[in-house]
């Protein structure tokens, strides 16, 4: 059965679902804390009050913090959202293994709890307790690429926030030789960090969250589907924005790809540049505007798939295939043969020719679109048989996956290392298509992908998706499930005409749709509206357009103003063919 045969069974099929479906939450009441917070500051958690093996915990710090106004941010001028009275909670949660890393945890609470609890994701290498307990935003920043601007925060409504930094500090790669370390970043130290936190809550409030949510960006987006996964009793709703689902797989493709790109193979910025426009100048009118957005990004991914080789770059491969001789800096011509190689290896699946969790055995090929900000490229060149910067990938596959610091990744061989890469496959990919755990105690999941996102592949997350639904069926998932895709958009799902610069419309209130579908039942739309708006007050919306549910993509009718979501309907078609 196709996706979109199973689309339109799931849409057919709202009335079905698991029975124990929840009913809606009752509306908020506030919760009186029964304690000081201060005195919060003497709390030791024994190792019974959390599930897995820990040392127990303690509480570092406890302080009251007094109501802000709401204000312009004083660096770039957004808007800041008044914040109420808090209690601040700092906690350490003591490793079983003396020589690993403490987890460092977070915790605040409003003074005004409505009983419900947020538990945020990290991002990157994690190594730091999310600075982004008050404010939910993308990318642990304090403001958000992906929120709307006039919404309060979770804390303002009166939710409680927190977050831990997954059991180490700092972004170097040592402590993942520690096992135990390497473990909570897997994701133990998430279940530690939630029943923690639970705990203190029960101690200041008297009482545990009626509702407890996750929600994670990138790293913490795995984070999210590890929890819907591994510990689906402890969430009622989860939301995974791009997560970076397959982690072990990812990690290990880009280091491949890093190695690869020595002499001639290597693709400049300025290459990526021109990479970029001819996307574009191929898949721009495939959803019937010329804007300089791509919207049909799986007709755009197929146009240029690593089965059709060099042809889509065909138009702007040098003479005679020779390398380019463009200055450095300048504006690049043409491509040479090696670089449309390395172009279509990157469009292409990477076999691992054994098997990772839950059956994977490959990396499917990135997508397209926005090549010319941080696609797979390697800045400064580097010279034959000399290691490329690789960050996170190589930091994550010498210590955490192969556990040498030594090995030079040039000699990393996929063949010699399969034991460890199956083993943290089997920890860290968040790949397990079984959410009956999940799914029969009513839990909520919405997953949000950006299509032109190298930093993680969405077509990784795709692949996951559908053996979900083959595996639970799309009735099923109707009432549990949402997945959307933001075409043409980057990491922080942001992103902007090619051609016109105009910004895409993106800010959606993700939050509110988790919630209203937990607490009031009331599922999320096929297609949410996004927008472009102004970041002050009084928030004027620029532009708008529909976030489709995969495998839909946003096409423009025909007629209407393009800068409007009512000019656009959200549609499958087949694969188109270009020459």
């Amino acid at each position: 059965m196709t996706q979109h045969a199973l689309f339109a069974l799931g849409t057919t099929a709202l009335l079905m679902g698991c029975a124990s479906q929840p009913r809606p939450a009752p509306a908020p009441t506030a919760i009186a804390p029964v304690m000081a917070c201060e005195h919060l500051a003497q709390l030791r958690l024994p190792a019974s009050a959390i599930a897995l093996p820990t040392r127990g915990a303690r509480i570092t710090s406890a302080q009251s913090k007094a109501p802000t106004e709401a204000r312009p941010h004083p660096s770039n001028g957004t808007w800041l959202h008044a914040l109420p009275a808090y209690c601040e909670v700092k906690g350490e949660i003591d490793p079983v293994d003396r020589t690993a890393p403490v987890i460092q945890f977070q915790l605040n609470v409003p003074t005004v709890w409505n009983g419900r609890a947020m538990h945020i994701g990290g991002g990157g290498l994690n190594g730091n307790i999310p600075a982004n307990l008050a404010v939910v935003a993308a990318s642990g920043s304090p403001v958000s690429a992906a929120m709307p601007p006039d919404v309060p925060y979770p804390l303002t409504r009166g939710y409680a926030l927190f977050g831990g930094d997954s059991g180490h500090q700092g972004p170097a790669g040592e402590w993942a030789l520690n096992d135990e370390a390497w473990l909570n970043f897997a994701h133990a130290g998430l279940k530690k960090t939630r029943d923690a936190a639970v705990a203190v809550l029960t101690h200041l409030h008297g009482q545990r969250p009626r509702t407890t949510y996750f929600m994670g960006t990138s790293q913490g987006g795995r984070e999210a589907l590890e929890v819907a996964q591994r510990y689906p009793d402890d969430y009622a709703g989860v939301m995974a924005n791009v997560p970076l689902i397959g982690y072990s797989a990812h990690v290990v493709a880009k280091t491949i790809f890093a190695t690869l790109q020595t002499g001639e193979a290597w693709i400049s910025p300025a290459a990526a540049v021109l990479i970029a426009q001819e996307v574009m100048r191929q898949c721009d009118a495939l959803d019937g505007l010329e804007d300089g957005v791509i919207s049909h990004y799986r007709g755009c991914n197929a146009l240029f798939a690593a089965e059709r080789g060099a042809t889509p770059y065909r138009t702007i491969r040098c003479v005679d295939g020779a390398s380019p001789s463009a200055p450095a800096g300048s504006p690049a011509r043409c491509l040479s043969d090696a670089q449309i190689a390395m172009a279509v290896r990157m469009r292409s699946p990477t076999a691992f020719g054994f098997p990772l969790a839950h059956g994977h055995t490959a990396l499917p090929a990135y997508g397209t679109g926005r090549e010319h900000s941080g696609w797979l490229n390697i800045t400064p060149q580097p010279k034959v048989g000399e290691r490329p910067s690789l960050g996170q990938p190589g930091t994550t596959v010498q210590y955490g996956i192969l556990k040498d610091p030594a090995l030079n990744l040039l000699d990393f061989r996929l063949a010699a290392h399969r034991e460890r890469i199956q083993a943290d496959s089997e920890l860290i990919d968040s790949t397990n298509p079984d959410l009956s755990r999940f799914l029969g105690r009513g839990g909520k999941l919405i997953i949000k992908s950006s299509s032109s996102d190298y930093a993680v592949n969405p077509q990784m997350l795709t692949a996951w998706y559908e053996a979900v639904v083959a595996r639970h069926g799309p009735g099923a998932l109707e009432r549990h499930l949402r997945y959307y895709v933001l075409p043409n958009t980057g990491h922080a799902g942001d992103g902007a005409s090619l051609t016109t610069g105009k910004p895409i419309p993106s800010r959606i209130d993700m939050i509110k749709l988790l919630t209203d579908w937990v607490e009031h039942d009331r599922a999320p739309p096929d297609a949410p509206v996004g927008a472009t708006m102004d970041p002050h007050p009084p928030f004027t919306v620029r532009a708008t357009k529909p976030m489709c549910r995969f495998p839909l993509y946003p096409r423009y009718v025909g007629h209407g103003n393009p800068d409007r979501a009512e000019s656009y309907a959200c549609q499958h078609e087949a694969t188109p063919t270009r020459n």
